[in-house]
């Protein structure tokens, strides 16, 4: 996120939440070319989207225009809207890719030809997901589930019994590859259920040590780093991480879901989930550095655009 000015490295940038944080003015021309602006004025992002919840009283929160001591949400850009378009393309191509078998002597290399909409299919399910994962930091989970894995390996193996037995046996085949595309498009709206966020913290990396960490967290890494310092002893996917920003340093908390997307625990899909209980006292005994005033949110007239 190094392109992104350093207050939208930790709020978000309004065109990630069209619906919410407000869009670009956009313009078009009407039937005898009149400008008419189809849009709403640009608004700043809020403070606390309405899906977004406080952490426990025991946690020490700053304010995100005004600064101070404590932890403060960082926004990461919602991978679905990177995502969902070419999945919605896939199926296209994974429907399109029996045409040549079902309608031989149309192209060159019918085998061919379906190969290569068959591999179409899954480099846009899984390219555009593996660059969105890149965009954040890295955790636990598995991008693929088991059964998108199990269904592809059950495909592959039935395929070549339709040249060696029998030509039908082939939509078993397709059956089983359709089913591994329905799966992962399952997982990967599972993994976005959640926002993906995680709390940042303005921390002097010298007084990184065990004795500040809280219960049921375990040091991985004595000395300071950017990357994983520590993890939960009970809950998998919880970490902390040490990241730095603009000559500043700061420990990340975030939670990896199983489906291996960055979760915001504090958000009301997860509001019930027994994961709170571990979550009512911080990470660290240490309500870090004041905030820098060039991460703090900055009042924007709706009128501006960006």
């Amino acid at each position: 996120m190094s392109e992104v000015a350093d207050t939208d490295w930790v709020h978000g940038r309004p065109e990630w939440w069209r619906s919410t944080a407000g869009k670009l003015p956009t313009k078009s021309h009407g039937i005898f070319g009149t400008i008419i602006d189809e849009g709403e004025n640009a608004k700043s992002v809020p403070s606390q989207f309405e899906w977004e919840i406080t952490p426990p009283i025991d946690w020490k929160i700053a304010d995100s225009k005004k600064g101070g001591n404590g932890w403060m949400r960082q926004r990461y850009k919602p991978p679905a809207r990177s995502i969902l378009l070419p999945c919605s393309w896939s199926i296209f191509f994974l429907v399109a890719t029996i045409i040549p078998l079902v309608f031989p002597g149309r192209t060159p290399n019918d085998q061919i030809a379906a190969l290569v909409l068959f591999l179409l299919t899954w480099s846009l399910i899984f390219i555009p997901a593996w660059m969105a994962q890149n965009e954040m930091p890295r955790g636990g989970g598995w991008m693929i589930g088991k059964n998108t894995i199990l269904f592809l390996i059950l495909g592959t193996i039935v395929f070549p019994l339709h040249i060696i037995i029998e030509p039908k046996i082939g939509w078993i085949s397709y059956a089983l590859f359709c089913g591994a595309w329905y799966s992962q498009i399952l997982r990967f709206q599972e993994g976005f259920r959640i926002p993906s966020n995680r709390w940042i913290l303005p921390f002097e990396h010298s007084k990184w040590s065990k004795e500040i960490l809280a219960d049921d967290w375990e040091i991985c890494s004595i000395k300071w780093r950017n990357g994983p310092i520590a993890i939960h002893t009970t809950i998998s996917g919880l970490e902390l991480h040490g990241t730095s920003r603009s000559g500043e340093r700061f420990i990340a908390f975030h939670f990896h879901g199983p489906q291996g997307w960055l979760n915001d625990p504090f958000t009301k899909q997860m509001e019930s989930s027994p994961i709170q209980k571990y979550l009512i006292l911080p990470p660290i005994k240490s309500e870090g550095k004041k905030w820098n005033p060039r991460f703090l949110q900055k009042n924007v007239k709706s009128s501006e655009s960006e």
